[in-house]
């Protein structure tokens, strides 16, 4: 499906580009110490605890315009597009005003003993958060785009984004000897650019979806509710994942800030599959809303097809990537024997859940399309309060960290196949064949 394989490429390399820039950031930091990368990693827990609230716009926004484009009917489509950039705006004001009144006590809720590390993380917390305001706008830009069908725009300007961050982040830190500060300082800036380039391009660039938008457009309580409804489960997802991840993340720390450093060194090489199926999900999302809304089922059927293989052979790449060349690979980024000797571990589990993992962010995105978000939201928030008993509950034997580590992986697995099992019986109840003419882009 070639319009299918057009949407996925430009959000598959911007989630690339995202990638390289944390291994990036890592990498700059690690230079400083295996504590800059354990306090980045703490703090970085509340950046990824944003996603919850900047998917409430997101997806409201892919969701919505999506499926009004594929209806024809592209005024509806700029109304949701408007709520859910004034829905942004307002959350990421107060996410971010949230995270710096509060950091002290977020940052010491993980019981970290090393004053340099609980320092350092505070600092990075506070200036990240001043990101806050411009990173959930322009993620809402990247769905109105994803969801007209145009996916290349918000690629080149996110690439253009990340690009600087990288390019900056070491000057900021070496340069002008700011240390961890200059890491935050500089994905402001990035973010700052990134947003004014998006803003420009959705009121002039000659591909854009609508001919006028409004950014202050008063919220309209149909759409918001709307948006709301289809929203909050994958935010109750997002930031239920994030919490209880960071209930475990409190039980790693036991084992000092090494295992920390590791765990976030291993998660970020790891990215180079979850960010692929995070990636292709969105595309999956635009492409789905865009043919039930046009009421084509048989490309819908055809399109989770393909983007199932697809993702299960990339899975396959990635299993042999990080089970074969666990140790080398974190070693770029940790000192520490100790520490590199955890990160392997931890990478050489995980390569053993790719293959799914890879394959069930396709079903999310599916899902997300036709609009059924909270069967997504079910499965995974189950399967992470699993994650957090078979943690703490492995972590007591004599597996001890290890036991963390693949308490994890049996419930990412669990999760998966749940996931992928619903889908196939969802489309099974499906209809099999277009039930009027339609003609999404």
């Amino acid at each position: 499906m070639q319009r299918l394989i057009t949407l996925a490429l430009p959000i598959v390399a911007t989630s690339f580009m995202q990638m390289a820039f944390n291994l990036s950031d890592m990498f700059w930091l690690s230079r400083l110490s295996d504590g800059s990368v354990a306090a980045a990693g703490t703090a970085g827990l509340f950046l990824w605890l944003s996603m919850a609230f900047i998917l409430i716009g997101r997806m409201g926004a892919e969701i919505g315009v999506s499926q009004k484009m594929g209806e024809g009917n592209v005024e509806a489509a700029k109304k949701y597009a408007q709520n859910a950039f004034v829905i942004a705006a307002v959350l990421g004001v107060a996410y971010g005003a949230a995270m710096i009144a509060f950091h002290r006590p977020l940052i010491g809720s993980f019981g970290i003993e090393e004053a340099q590390v609980v320092l350092e993380a505070e600092q990075y917390l506070v200036f990240t958060a001043l990101a806050f305001p411009f990173f959930f706008v322009h993620h809402v830009i990247t769905g109105v785009f994803n969801g007209f069908g145009n996916t290349r725009l918000p690629f080149y300007i996110n690439s253009f984004g990340l690009g600087i961050n990288i390019a900056i982040t070491p000057v900021f830190i070496f340069v002008l000897e700011m240390g961890i500060i200059g890491a935050a300082i500089a994905t402001v800036i990035a973010q700052v650019i990134n947003l004014s380039l998006k803003l420009w391009a959705l009121q002039h660039y000659s591909g854009r979806p609508f001919e006028d938008f409004n950014f202050l457009a008063k919220p309209q309580r149909e759409y918001v509710k709307q948006i709301f409804r289809w929203s909050t489960p994958v935010a109750v997802e997002s930031g239920l994942f994030t919490l209880l991840f960071m209930v475990v993340s409190w039980r790693i720390a036991d084992f000092g800030y090494g295992a920390l450093a590791a765990q976030r060194v291993g998660s970020q090489v790891e990215s180079l599959s979850w960010m692929m199926a995070v990636g292709f999900a969105s595309a999956v999302t635009a492409f789905m809303g865009q043919n039930f809304g046009a009421k084509k089922y048989g490309r819908l059927r055809q399109g989770y097809k393909i983007s199932i293989a697809a993702m299960a052979i990339y899975g396959v790449f990635v299993t042999a990537v990080l089970f074969f060349f666990a140790r080398p690979l974190i070693g770029i980024f940790l000192s520490d024997p100790a520490s590199v000797a955890i990160g392997a571990t931890y990478l050489r589990v995980f390569a053993l859940t790719q293959i799914l993992s890879c394959m069930e962010g396709v079903a999310v995105g599916a899902f997300r399309g036709k609009g059924l978000t909270i069967k997504p939201t079910i499965v995974s928030v189950t399967s992470n309060v699993l994650r957090v008993i078979l943690a703490y509950a492995l972590a007591e034997t004599a597996l001890g960290l290890d036991g963390i580590w693949i308490g994890i992986a049996i419930s990412v697995t669990v999760r998966n196949i749940w996931l992928l099992a619903w889908y196939q019986l969802d489309v099974r109840k499906s209809p099999k064949v277009d039930e009027a003419p339609g003609a999404a882009p």
